[in-house]
Protein backbone atom coordinates (compact mmCIF):
# COMPACT_ATOMS: atom_id res chain seq x y z
CA UNK A 1 0.00 0.00 0.00
CA UNK A 2 1.18 3.17 -0.94
CA UNK A 3 1.50 6.64 1.49
CA UNK A 4 -0.89 8.91 0.96
CA UNK A 5 0.61 12.59 0.98
CA UNK A 6 -1.32 15.26 2.26
CA UNK A 7 -0.63 18.85 3.46
CA UNK A 8 -2.48 19.22 6.09
CA UNK A 9 -2.49 23.34 7.06
CA UNK A 10 -2.47 21.76 10.75
CA UNK A 11 -1.52 25.67 11.42
CA UNK A 12 -4.56 26.97 9.99
CA UNK A 13 -6.77 24.59 11.27
CA UNK A 14 -5.38 25.46 14.98
CA UNK A 15 -5.69 29.27 13.91
CA UNK A 16 -9.49 29.02 12.63
CA UNK A 17 -10.98 26.57 14.61
CA UNK A 18 -11.82 26.50 18.31
CA UNK A 19 -12.76 23.78 20.58
CA UNK A 20 -16.66 23.61 21.27
CA UNK A 21 -17.29 22.87 24.42
CA UNK A 22 -19.99 20.15 24.92
CA UNK A 23 -22.56 21.11 27.88
CA UNK A 24 -26.13 19.34 28.84
CA UNK A 25 -27.37 15.87 27.77
CA UNK A 26 -28.87 14.86 24.70
CA UNK A 27 -32.22 14.27 24.73
CA UNK A 28 -34.03 12.25 22.06
CA UNK A 29 -37.76 10.73 21.77
CA UNK A 30 -38.85 7.57 20.78
CA UNK A 31 -41.95 6.68 20.40
CA UNK A 32 -42.97 9.27 22.58
CA UNK A 33 -40.61 8.10 25.30
CA UNK A 34 -37.63 10.60 26.35
CA UNK A 35 -33.89 8.80 26.59
CA UNK A 36 -30.66 10.59 27.90
CA UNK A 37 -28.57 9.75 24.24
CA UNK A 38 -24.69 9.04 26.43
CA UNK A 39 -22.23 8.30 24.23
CA UNK A 40 -19.85 5.61 25.71
CA UNK A 41 -16.14 6.12 26.64
CA UNK A 42 -13.27 4.18 26.94
CA UNK A 43 -13.29 2.49 30.25
CA UNK A 44 -17.09 2.72 31.11
CA UNK A 45 -19.09 -0.05 31.99
CA UNK A 46 -22.52 -0.34 31.81
CA UNK A 47 -22.65 -0.46 35.90
CA UNK A 48 -21.06 2.83 36.31
CA UNK A 49 -23.87 4.61 33.63
CA UNK A 50 -26.22 3.08 35.77
CA UNK A 51 -25.55 4.47 38.88
CA UNK A 52 -24.08 7.65 36.93
CA UNK A 53 -28.10 8.23 35.31
CA UNK A 54 -29.59 6.26 38.79
CA UNK A 55 -31.64 4.15 35.85
CA UNK A 56 -31.42 0.11 36.83
CA UNK A 57 -29.37 -1.86 34.38
CA UNK A 58 -32.30 -3.74 33.46
CA UNK A 59 -33.93 -0.64 32.13
CA UNK A 60 -30.94 0.03 29.77
CA UNK A 61 -30.25 -2.99 28.69
CA UNK A 62 -34.47 -3.12 27.30
CA UNK A 63 -33.46 0.08 25.67
CA UNK A 64 -29.94 -0.99 24.02
CA UNK A 65 -30.24 -5.11 24.31
CA UNK A 66 -26.92 -4.91 22.37
CA UNK A 67 -26.02 -3.27 25.52
CA UNK A 68 -26.07 -6.73 27.13
CA UNK A 69 -23.12 -8.53 25.48
CA UNK A 70 -21.24 -5.81 26.14
CA UNK A 71 -20.16 -1.52 25.55
CA UNK A 72 -18.36 -0.26 22.60
CA UNK A 73 -16.23 2.73 22.85
CA UNK A 74 -18.03 5.46 20.78
CA UNK A 75 -21.85 3.61 21.26
CA UNK A 76 -24.53 5.77 21.77
CA UNK A 77 -26.67 4.19 24.73
CA UNK A 78 -30.35 5.32 24.92
CA UNK A 79 -31.03 5.88 29.05
CA UNK A 80 -34.81 5.88 29.55
CA UNK A 81 -35.83 9.08 31.56
CA UNK A 82 -38.76 7.48 33.03
CA UNK A 83 -36.68 4.66 34.97
CA UNK A 84 -34.78 7.53 36.85
CA UNK A 85 -35.08 7.64 40.41
CA UNK A 86 -35.21 11.18 41.50
CA UNK A 87 -33.91 10.24 44.77
CA UNK A 88 -30.89 8.71 43.95
CA UNK A 89 -30.31 10.84 40.80
CA UNK A 90 -29.41 13.96 43.59
CA UNK A 91 -26.45 11.64 44.64
CA UNK A 92 -25.70 10.20 41.91
CA UNK A 93 -21.83 9.98 41.37
CA UNK A 94 -20.10 11.10 38.33
CA UNK A 95 -18.33 9.54 35.22
CA UNK A 96 -14.83 9.63 34.63
CA UNK A 97 -13.97 7.08 32.33
CA UNK A 98 -13.92 3.69 33.60
CA UNK A 99 -14.56 5.32 37.06
CA UNK A 100 -17.32 6.83 39.45
CA UNK A 101 -16.59 9.83 41.93
CA UNK A 102 -18.58 9.53 44.63
CA UNK A 103 -19.15 13.00 46.89
CA UNK A 104 -19.52 12.16 50.37
CA UNK A 105 -22.44 12.71 51.87
CA UNK A 106 -22.95 13.96 55.68
CA UNK A 107 -23.16 10.55 58.16
CA UNK A 108 -21.77 8.22 55.69
CA UNK A 109 -19.51 5.61 56.23
CA UNK A 110 -16.34 3.46 54.55
CA UNK A 111 -18.36 0.40 54.96
CA UNK A 112 -21.62 2.33 53.36
CA UNK A 113 -19.89 3.29 50.48
CA UNK A 114 -18.58 0.07 49.60
CA UNK A 115 -21.46 -1.99 50.01
CA UNK A 116 -23.50 0.31 48.02
CA UNK A 117 -21.06 0.02 45.00
CA UNK A 118 -20.43 -3.68 45.39
CA UNK A 119 -16.85 -2.98 46.20
CA UNK A 120 -14.46 -3.96 49.33
CA UNK A 121 -12.99 -1.40 51.96
CA UNK A 122 -9.40 -2.33 51.23
CA UNK A 123 -10.42 -1.46 47.41
CA UNK A 124 -11.74 1.95 47.76
CA UNK A 125 -9.19 2.60 50.53
CA UNK A 126 -6.27 1.75 47.82
CA UNK A 127 -7.78 4.10 45.15
CA UNK A 128 -8.19 6.83 47.81
CA UNK A 129 -5.17 6.80 50.11
CA UNK A 130 -6.51 9.96 51.35
CA UNK A 131 -8.95 7.90 53.44
CA UNK A 132 -5.97 7.64 55.70
CA UNK A 133 -6.57 10.21 57.34
CA UNK A 134 -10.66 10.02 57.87
CA UNK A 135 -13.88 10.42 55.84
CA UNK A 136 -15.64 13.77 55.91
CA UNK A 137 -18.34 15.33 53.85
CA UNK A 138 -17.88 16.78 50.40
CA UNK A 139 -14.93 14.56 49.90
CA UNK A 140 -14.75 12.91 46.50
CA UNK A 141 -14.04 9.32 45.93
CA UNK A 142 -12.73 7.53 43.23
CA UNK A 143 -14.61 4.21 42.88
CA UNK A 144 -13.54 1.70 39.79
CA UNK A 145 -16.87 0.33 38.29
CA UNK A 146 -15.34 -2.50 36.85
CA UNK A 147 -14.13 -4.31 40.08
CA UNK A 148 -17.51 -3.98 41.39
CA UNK A 149 -19.67 -7.33 42.70
CA UNK A 150 -22.89 -5.85 42.96
CA UNK A 151 -24.19 -7.21 39.15
CA UNK A 152 -23.53 -9.51 36.82
CA UNK A 153 -19.80 -9.51 34.94
CA UNK A 154 -20.97 -8.71 31.78
CA UNK A 155 -22.53 -5.03 33.65
CA UNK A 156 -18.69 -4.50 34.63
CA UNK A 157 -16.93 -5.20 31.79
CA UNK A 158 -14.74 -2.33 30.45
CA UNK A 159 -15.36 -0.68 27.10
CA UNK A 160 -13.39 -1.47 24.73
CA UNK A 161 -13.06 -0.91 20.57
CA UNK A 162 -15.40 -3.08 18.80
CA UNK A 163 -15.89 -4.39 14.81
CA UNK A 164 -19.36 -4.64 15.26
CA UNK A 165 -22.06 -2.22 13.53
CA UNK A 166 -25.09 -0.90 15.43
CA UNK A 167 -28.47 -0.27 14.15
CA UNK A 168 -31.67 1.51 15.09
CA UNK A 169 -34.71 -0.66 14.50
CA UNK A 170 -37.49 1.06 12.51
CA UNK A 171 -41.09 0.27 12.99
CA UNK A 172 -41.91 -2.64 11.01
CA UNK A 173 -38.46 -4.12 10.92
CA UNK A 174 -37.82 -7.73 12.11
CA UNK A 175 -35.37 -10.03 12.41
CA UNK A 176 -35.47 -11.67 8.98
CA UNK A 177 -36.10 -8.41 7.24
CA UNK A 178 -32.41 -7.43 9.23
CA UNK A 179 -31.20 -10.85 8.30
CA UNK A 180 -31.94 -10.17 4.40
CA UNK A 181 -30.63 -6.29 4.91
CA UNK A 182 -27.28 -7.51 6.74
CA UNK A 183 -26.98 -11.13 4.43
CA UNK A 184 -26.77 -12.68 8.45
CA UNK A 185 -28.78 -15.26 9.57
CA UNK A 186 -31.85 -13.85 12.11
CA UNK A 187 -30.53 -15.90 14.92
CA UNK A 188 -26.87 -14.73 14.61
CA UNK A 189 -28.40 -11.43 15.41
CA UNK A 190 -30.57 -12.62 18.03
CA UNK A 191 -27.33 -13.66 19.41
CA UNK A 192 -25.42 -10.74 19.62
CA UNK A 193 -27.86 -9.36 21.21
CA UNK A 194 -28.39 -11.15 24.26
CA UNK A 195 -31.09 -13.38 23.04
CA UNK A 196 -33.67 -10.68 22.87
CA UNK A 197 -35.54 -11.81 25.85
CA UNK A 198 -38.12 -8.89 25.12
CA UNK A 199 -38.19 -9.66 21.75
CA UNK A 200 -37.38 -6.82 18.70
CA UNK A 201 -38.52 -3.13 19.70
CA UNK A 202 -38.51 0.15 17.23
CA UNK A 203 -36.28 2.79 18.53
CA UNK A 204 -33.88 0.46 20.46
CA UNK A 205 -30.05 -0.20 19.00
CA UNK A 206 -29.27 -3.76 18.12
CA UNK A 207 -26.19 -4.98 17.73
CA UNK A 208 -24.93 -6.19 14.28
CA UNK A 209 -21.82 -8.41 13.70
CA UNK A 210 -19.24 -6.94 11.66
CA UNK A 211 -18.87 -9.81 9.08
CA UNK A 212 -21.87 -8.72 7.79
CA UNK A 213 -22.20 -7.07 4.91
CA UNK A 214 -22.98 -4.13 3.70
CA UNK A 215 -26.71 -3.25 3.79
CA UNK A 216 -28.23 -4.20 0.58
CA UNK A 217 -29.82 -0.49 -0.42
CA UNK A 218 -26.17 0.65 0.02
CA UNK A 219 -24.59 -1.26 -2.93
CA UNK A 220 -27.05 -0.84 -5.31
CA UNK A 221 -27.88 -2.74 -8.52
CA UNK A 222 -25.64 -3.71 -11.44
CA UNK A 223 -22.90 -5.78 -11.70
CA UNK A 224 -19.60 -4.52 -10.06
CA UNK A 225 -16.78 -3.44 -12.65
CA UNK A 226 -13.46 -4.80 -12.40
CA UNK A 227 -11.31 -2.35 -10.62
CA UNK A 228 -8.22 -0.40 -11.72
CA UNK A 229 -5.36 -2.44 -12.78
CA UNK A 230 -3.28 -3.43 -9.27
CA UNK A 231 -0.34 -1.06 -8.45
CA UNK A 232 -2.33 1.54 -10.09
CA UNK A 233 -1.67 4.56 -8.00
CA UNK A 234 -4.54 7.51 -8.01
CA UNK A 235 -3.25 11.14 -8.38
CA UNK A 236 -5.81 13.49 -6.89
CA UNK A 237 -6.10 16.61 -6.67
CA UNK A 238 -8.03 19.14 -3.69
CA UNK A 239 -8.42 22.54 -4.70
CA UNK A 240 -9.47 24.40 -1.70
CA UNK A 241 -9.63 28.45 -0.97
CA UNK A 242 -7.58 28.92 2.08
CA UNK A 243 -6.49 31.56 2.34
CA UNK A 244 -9.46 34.19 1.15
CA UNK A 245 -11.41 37.16 2.72
CA UNK A 246 -14.23 36.41 0.64
CA UNK A 247 -17.15 36.24 3.14
CA UNK A 248 -20.18 35.00 0.43
CA UNK A 249 -17.92 32.58 -1.11
CA UNK A 250 -19.75 29.59 -0.60
CA UNK A 251 -22.89 31.20 -1.05
CA UNK A 252 -24.88 28.03 -2.43
CA UNK A 253 -28.55 28.30 -4.40
CA UNK A 254 -30.67 30.13 -1.71
CA UNK A 255 -28.93 32.97 -1.20
CA UNK A 256 -26.73 31.72 1.90
CA UNK A 257 -23.19 32.43 2.68
CA UNK A 258 -20.23 32.09 5.05
CA UNK A 259 -16.87 31.95 5.15
CA UNK A 260 -14.99 30.38 2.62
CA UNK A 261 -11.70 30.01 4.41
CA UNK A 262 -13.53 28.46 7.77
CA UNK A 263 -15.64 26.30 5.21
CA UNK A 264 -12.04 24.92 3.57
CA UNK A 265 -10.24 23.76 6.64
CA UNK A 266 -13.31 22.28 8.03
CA UNK A 267 -13.98 20.11 5.03
CA UNK A 268 -10.44 19.70 4.46
CA UNK A 269 -10.57 18.04 8.06
CA UNK A 270 -13.35 15.49 7.14
CA UNK A 271 -11.74 14.42 3.69
CA UNK A 272 -8.62 13.67 6.27
CA UNK A 273 -11.24 11.40 8.22
CA UNK A 274 -11.93 9.94 4.96
CA UNK A 275 -8.61 9.39 3.76
CA UNK A 276 -7.78 7.40 6.64
CA UNK A 277 -10.97 4.96 6.38
CA UNK A 278 -9.92 4.99 2.24
CA UNK A 279 -6.06 4.18 3.09
CA UNK A 280 -7.52 1.01 5.64
CA UNK A 281 -9.87 0.02 2.36
CA UNK A 282 -6.56 -0.66 -0.08
CA UNK A 283 -6.13 3.03 -1.11
CA UNK A 284 -3.04 3.66 -3.22
CA UNK A 285 -2.85 7.09 -3.95
CA UNK A 286 -0.72 10.65 -4.08
CA UNK A 287 -2.79 13.35 -2.75
CA UNK A 288 -2.61 17.03 -3.72
CA UNK A 289 -3.58 20.09 -1.84
CA UNK A 290 -4.28 23.47 -3.25
CA UNK A 291 -5.01 26.72 -2.09
CA UNK A 292 -7.28 27.99 -4.89
CA UNK A 293 -8.22 31.30 -3.12
CA UNK A 294 -11.55 32.88 -4.42
CA UNK A 295 -10.69 34.84 -6.61
CA UNK A 296 -9.39 34.42 -10.50
CA UNK A 297 -5.90 36.37 -10.04
CA UNK A 298 -5.29 33.26 -6.77
CA UNK A 299 -6.18 30.16 -9.12
CA UNK A 300 -5.02 31.54 -12.29
CA UNK A 301 -1.60 30.90 -11.96
CA UNK A 302 -1.98 27.46 -10.43
CA UNK A 303 -3.93 26.35 -13.45
CA UNK A 304 -1.70 27.70 -15.86
CA UNK A 305 1.41 25.49 -14.51
CA UNK A 306 1.90 21.35 -14.66
CA UNK A 307 1.21 20.93 -10.57
CA UNK A 308 -2.35 20.29 -11.07
CA UNK A 309 -2.14 18.59 -14.69
CA UNK A 310 -2.68 15.15 -15.30
CA UNK A 311 -4.47 14.26 -12.11
CA UNK A 312 -6.89 11.42 -11.86
CA UNK A 313 -9.49 12.97 -9.97
CA UNK A 314 -10.25 16.63 -8.91
CA UNK A 315 -11.92 17.59 -6.08
CA UNK A 316 -13.11 21.58 -5.88
CA UNK A 317 -12.76 24.17 -5.99
CA UNK A 318 -15.72 26.35 -4.78
CA UNK A 319 -15.96 28.80 -6.73
CA UNK A 320 -18.32 27.93 -10.39
CA UNK A 321 -15.81 30.22 -12.17
CA UNK A 322 -12.63 28.58 -10.88
CA UNK A 323 -14.60 25.27 -11.75
CA UNK A 324 -15.23 26.39 -15.30
CA UNK A 325 -11.14 27.02 -15.34
CA UNK A 326 -10.19 23.80 -14.29
CA UNK A 327 -12.32 21.91 -16.77
CA UNK A 328 -10.42 23.32 -19.95
CA UNK A 329 -7.27 22.19 -18.23
CA UNK A 330 -8.21 18.38 -16.31
CA UNK A 331 -8.84 16.63 -20.01
CA UNK A 332 -11.02 13.80 -19.48
CA UNK A 333 -10.54 13.59 -15.65
CA UNK A 334 -13.44 13.73 -13.45
CA UNK A 335 -14.01 16.99 -11.38
CA UNK A 336 -16.27 17.58 -8.36
CA UNK A 337 -18.19 20.46 -6.94
CA UNK A 338 -18.27 19.79 -3.55
CA UNK A 339 -20.70 22.80 -1.99
CA UNK A 340 -23.65 23.62 -2.92
CA UNK A 341 -24.03 25.53 -6.17
CA UNK A 342 -26.72 25.95 -8.83
CA UNK A 343 -26.63 23.45 -11.70
CA UNK A 344 -25.34 26.08 -14.15
CA UNK A 345 -22.06 24.58 -12.88
CA UNK A 346 -22.98 21.55 -15.22
CA UNK A 347 -24.03 22.81 -18.34
CA UNK A 348 -21.91 22.07 -21.25
CA UNK A 349 -19.42 20.19 -18.50
CA UNK A 350 -20.06 16.13 -18.67
CA UNK A 351 -16.91 15.81 -17.00
CA UNK A 352 -18.41 17.85 -13.50
CA UNK A 353 -20.09 15.64 -10.31
CA UNK A 354 -21.92 17.92 -8.01
CA UNK A 355 -21.82 16.64 -4.44
CA UNK A 356 -24.90 18.45 -2.98
CA UNK A 357 -28.40 18.91 -4.42
CA UNK A 358 -29.94 22.23 -5.34
CA UNK A 359 -33.66 23.37 -4.71
CA UNK A 360 -35.56 21.97 -7.30
CA UNK A 361 -34.39 18.50 -6.19
CA UNK A 362 -35.38 19.52 -2.76
CA UNK A 363 -38.75 20.32 -4.26
CA UNK A 364 -39.43 17.25 -6.02
CA UNK A 365 -38.54 14.94 -2.78
CA UNK A 366 -40.59 17.59 -0.59
CA UNK A 367 -43.91 16.67 -3.40
CA UNK A 368 -43.13 12.81 -3.23
CA UNK A 369 -43.34 12.87 0.55
CA UNK A 370 -46.65 14.62 0.67
CA UNK A 371 -48.26 12.58 -2.07
CA UNK A 372 -47.25 9.49 -0.92
CA UNK A 373 -48.15 10.21 3.13
CA UNK A 374 -51.03 12.57 2.61
CA UNK A 375 -52.95 11.42 -0.78
CA UNK A 376 -56.28 10.47 1.25
CA UNK A 377 -55.98 14.28 3.45
CA UNK A 378 -57.43 17.82 2.38
CA UNK A 379 -54.25 19.09 0.42
CA UNK A 380 -54.22 22.57 0.15
CA UNK A 381 -51.04 24.49 -1.95
CA UNK A 382 -50.57 28.29 -1.14
CA UNK A 383 -49.89 30.55 -4.24
CA UNK A 384 -48.56 33.75 -2.86
CA UNK A 385 -49.22 36.93 -4.72
CA UNK A 386 -45.26 37.16 -4.94
CA UNK A 387 -43.72 37.66 -8.36
CA UNK A 388 -40.13 36.55 -7.55
CA UNK A 389 -41.44 32.94 -6.17
CA UNK A 390 -43.97 32.01 -9.21
CA UNK A 391 -40.91 29.93 -10.48
CA UNK A 392 -40.89 27.90 -7.06
CA UNK A 393 -44.57 27.53 -7.14
CA UNK A 394 -44.88 26.50 -10.79
CA UNK A 395 -42.15 23.61 -9.74
CA UNK A 396 -43.83 22.49 -6.61
CA UNK A 397 -47.06 22.51 -8.07
CA UNK A 398 -46.12 20.50 -11.25
CA UNK A 399 -44.49 18.09 -9.36
CA UNK A 400 -47.07 17.43 -6.21
CA UNK A 401 -49.39 17.06 -9.16
CA UNK A 402 -47.77 14.39 -10.81
CA UNK A 403 -46.63 12.79 -7.47
CA UNK A 404 -50.43 12.47 -6.88
CA UNK A 405 -51.39 10.75 -10.25
CA UNK A 406 -50.82 7.02 -8.94
CA UNK A 407 -51.92 7.88 -5.80
CA UNK A 408 -55.29 5.32 -4.70
CA UNK A 409 -58.37 6.54 -2.50
CA UNK A 410 -56.81 10.08 -3.09
CA UNK A 411 -59.36 12.94 -1.88
CA UNK A 412 -58.73 14.86 -4.76
CA UNK A 413 -58.15 14.41 -8.43
CA UNK A 414 -56.50 17.56 -9.13
CA UNK A 415 -54.29 19.77 -6.64
CA UNK A 416 -56.33 22.53 -4.77
CA UNK A 417 -54.07 25.73 -5.32
CA UNK A 418 -55.68 28.73 -2.88
CA UNK A 419 -54.21 32.33 -3.82
CA UNK A 420 -53.53 34.08 -0.86
CA UNK A 421 -51.69 37.78 0.57
CA UNK A 422 -48.85 38.45 2.72
CA UNK A 423 -50.95 39.24 5.41
CA UNK A 424 -54.11 37.65 4.62
CA UNK A 425 -54.82 33.95 4.72
CA UNK A 426 -58.73 34.10 4.74
CA UNK A 427 -59.02 32.43 1.33
CA UNK A 428 -56.90 29.13 2.60
CA UNK A 429 -58.66 29.28 5.84
CA UNK A 430 -62.06 28.73 3.98
CA UNK A 431 -61.05 25.81 2.19
CA UNK A 432 -59.81 24.03 5.78
CA UNK A 433 -61.82 20.88 6.78
CA UNK A 434 -62.98 19.27 10.23
CA UNK A 435 -63.55 15.80 8.23
CA UNK A 436 -59.85 15.32 7.49
CA UNK A 437 -56.19 15.91 7.90
CA UNK A 438 -55.21 19.50 6.17
CA UNK A 439 -51.81 19.67 4.53
CA UNK A 440 -50.92 23.04 3.78
CA UNK A 441 -48.02 23.26 1.45
CA UNK A 442 -46.28 26.68 1.18
CA UNK A 443 -43.58 27.47 -1.03
CA UNK A 444 -42.14 30.95 0.08
CA UNK A 445 -38.89 32.08 1.36
CA UNK A 446 -41.39 35.34 2.12
CA UNK A 447 -40.62 36.18 6.08
CA UNK A 448 -43.69 38.32 6.01
CA UNK A 449 -46.20 35.96 4.48
CA UNK A 450 -44.62 32.76 6.27
CA UNK A 451 -45.06 34.50 9.73
CA UNK A 452 -48.48 35.17 8.86
CA UNK A 453 -49.32 31.52 7.73
CA UNK A 454 -47.73 29.75 10.99
CA UNK A 455 -49.46 32.68 13.56
CA UNK A 456 -52.95 32.02 11.58
CA UNK A 457 -53.10 28.22 10.81
CA UNK A 458 -51.54 27.35 14.62
CA UNK A 459 -54.46 30.15 16.18
CA UNK A 460 -56.56 27.51 14.32
CA UNK A 461 -55.16 24.00 15.12
CA UNK A 462 -57.23 23.01 18.45
CA UNK A 463 -60.54 23.07 15.82
CA UNK A 464 -58.54 21.80 12.83
CA UNK A 465 -55.54 18.93 12.35
CA UNK A 466 -52.93 20.73 10.19
CA UNK A 467 -49.59 20.01 9.07
CA UNK A 468 -47.58 22.79 7.13
CA UNK A 469 -45.08 21.99 4.51
CA UNK A 470 -42.53 24.61 3.85
CA UNK A 471 -39.48 25.33 2.46
CA UNK A 472 -35.35 24.84 3.55
CA UNK A 473 -34.66 28.17 3.94
CA UNK A 474 -37.40 28.10 7.64
CA UNK A 475 -34.46 26.59 9.18
CA UNK A 476 -32.79 29.90 8.82
CA UNK A 477 -35.56 31.90 9.47
CA UNK A 478 -34.91 33.14 13.44
CA UNK A 479 -37.80 35.47 13.74
CA UNK A 480 -40.35 32.68 13.12
CA UNK A 481 -42.07 30.96 16.22
CA UNK A 482 -40.28 27.73 16.94
CA UNK A 483 -43.73 26.64 19.05
CA UNK A 484 -46.06 27.36 16.31
CA UNK A 485 -43.86 25.40 13.82
CA UNK A 486 -43.93 22.23 16.66
CA UNK A 487 -47.61 22.68 16.60
CA UNK A 488 -48.10 22.50 13.05
CA UNK A 489 -45.71 19.86 12.15
CA UNK A 490 -43.80 21.45 9.77
CA UNK A 491 -41.55 19.70 7.69
CA UNK A 492 -39.67 21.23 5.18
CA UNK A 493 -36.95 19.18 2.83
CA UNK A 494 -33.12 19.89 3.07
CA UNK A 495 -30.04 18.27 1.31
CA UNK A 496 -28.60 16.60 4.15
CA UNK A 497 -29.12 15.85 7.36
CA UNK A 498 -26.78 15.58 10.22
CA UNK A 499 -28.83 12.46 12.46
CA UNK A 500 -27.71 12.54 15.82
CA UNK A 501 -29.36 8.69 15.84
CA UNK A 502 -27.08 7.11 13.57
CA UNK A 503 -23.98 5.26 14.89
CA UNK A 504 -22.34 5.49 12.05
CA UNK A 505 -23.18 9.86 12.67
CA UNK A 506 -21.92 9.18 16.62
CA UNK A 507 -18.80 6.69 15.26
CA UNK A 508 -17.51 10.04 12.99
CA UNK A 509 -18.07 12.85 15.52
CA UNK A 510 -16.08 10.56 18.17
CA UNK A 511 -13.22 10.11 15.50
CA UNK A 512 -12.93 13.83 14.64
CA UNK A 513 -13.06 15.25 18.31
CA UNK A 514 -10.46 12.80 19.39
CA UNK A 515 -8.04 13.58 16.06
CA UNK A 516 -8.66 17.58 16.25
CA UNK A 517 -10.33 17.92 19.48
CA UNK A 518 -13.19 20.04 18.13
CA UNK A 519 -16.70 19.48 16.99
CA UNK A 520 -17.40 18.69 13.77
CA UNK A 521 -19.59 21.40 11.81
CA UNK A 522 -21.65 20.73 8.32
CA UNK A 523 -18.66 20.55 6.00
CA UNK A 524 -16.61 18.25 7.58
CA UNK A 525 -19.49 16.08 7.24
CA UNK A 526 -19.37 17.04 3.47
CA UNK A 527 -15.46 16.51 3.11
CA UNK A 528 -16.01 13.04 4.73
CA UNK A 529 -18.85 12.11 2.23
CA UNK A 530 -17.63 13.67 -0.81
CA UNK A 531 -13.84 12.54 -0.17
CA UNK A 532 -15.40 8.58 0.82
CA UNK A 533 -17.94 8.56 -2.27
CA UNK A 534 -16.15 9.66 -5.23
CA UNK A 535 -12.68 8.72 -4.41
CA UNK A 536 -14.17 5.18 -3.51
CA UNK A 537 -15.29 5.60 -7.28
CA UNK A 538 -12.13 6.40 -8.69
CA UNK A 539 -11.03 2.97 -6.65
CA UNK A 540 -13.43 1.05 -8.29
CA UNK A 541 -13.94 2.01 -11.39
CA UNK A 542 -11.13 4.44 -12.60
CA UNK A 543 -11.95 8.23 -14.15
CA UNK A 544 -15.10 6.36 -15.94
CA UNK A 545 -16.85 6.14 -13.13
CA UNK A 546 -19.17 8.54 -13.78
CA UNK A 547 -20.99 5.66 -15.65
CA UNK A 548 -21.23 3.32 -12.52
CA UNK A 549 -22.27 5.97 -9.56
CA UNK A 550 -25.35 3.54 -8.62
CA UNK A 551 -22.41 0.72 -7.94
CA UNK A 552 -20.28 2.81 -5.75
CA UNK A 553 -19.64 0.70 -2.75
CA UNK A 554 -19.29 3.65 -0.18
CA UNK A 555 -21.37 4.42 3.29
CA UNK A 556 -21.67 8.34 3.42
CA UNK A 557 -22.60 9.65 7.11
CA UNK A 558 -24.49 12.92 5.80
CA UNK A 559 -25.36 12.93 1.78
CA UNK A 560 -27.60 10.89 0.63
CA UNK A 561 -25.86 9.90 -3.61
CA UNK A 562 -28.39 9.93 -5.85
CA UNK A 563 -26.49 10.67 -9.00
CA UNK A 564 -28.41 11.58 -12.46
CA UNK A 565 -27.22 12.92 -15.71
CA UNK A 566 -28.34 16.02 -16.78
CA UNK A 567 -28.11 15.51 -20.50
CA UNK A 568 -25.32 14.10 -22.85
CA UNK A 569 -23.87 17.47 -22.87
CA UNK A 570 -24.25 18.53 -19.12
CA UNK A 571 -22.36 16.97 -16.04
CA UNK A 572 -24.05 14.74 -13.24
CA UNK A 573 -26.01 16.08 -10.19
CA UNK A 574 -26.54 14.92 -6.83
CA UNK A 575 -30.52 14.63 -6.70
CA UNK A 576 -30.43 13.27 -3.15
CA UNK A 577 -32.88 14.75 -0.65
CA UNK A 578 -34.08 14.43 2.76
CA UNK A 579 -37.50 15.78 4.19
CA UNK A 580 -37.68 16.84 8.08
CA UNK A 581 -39.70 18.20 10.52
CA UNK A 582 -40.07 19.79 13.53
CA UNK A 583 -40.63 18.17 17.23
CA UNK A 584 -39.87 18.52 20.78
CA UNK A 585 -35.77 17.97 19.88
CA UNK A 586 -35.54 20.34 17.22
CA UNK A 587 -35.47 18.85 13.54
CA UNK A 588 -35.54 15.08 12.81
CA UNK A 589 -36.22 12.90 9.80
CA UNK A 590 -39.47 12.88 8.74
CA UNK A 591 -40.65 8.96 9.16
Amino acid sequence: MGMIRRALFLLLLVAATATIPVSGQEMRTVNGEKYIAHTVEKGETLFGISRHFAVPVEAITQANPSAAEGLSIGQVVLIPVKAQSKKDLKTAPQLGGGELLHTVAKKETIFGIARKYGVTQEELQRWNPDLQHGLSPGMVLRIQSSASVAVPPAAVQPAASDSDRFHLVQPGETLFSLGQLFNLPPERIKEANGGLPDGLKAGTYLRIPRAASMPKEAVGEGSMAPKPAPGAKLRIAVLLPFTTSDTAATMDDEGRSGSAADAAVEFHAGMGMALDTLQAQGLDADVFVFDTGMKPAQWTGLFKSDAIKGMDLYIGPFHRAAIESLVKVAGPAPVVCPVPQSNKVLLGNPSVSKAVSGRTDRLKQLARFVARNHGRDNIILLKPEIFAERDVQDILARELQQALLPQSGKFRDSLLVVPCARRDMSAVVAKLTASRPNILVVPSEDVELVTTALTTFSGLSSKYAITVYGMNAWTTMGTLDLQAMMKLNVHVPASAFIDYASPAVNDFIAGYRARYHNEPGEYAFLGYDVALFFIRAAMEFGNTFPNHFAEVHAKPVYLDFRMAKLGPENGWSNTGAVVLEYGPQGLQRAK
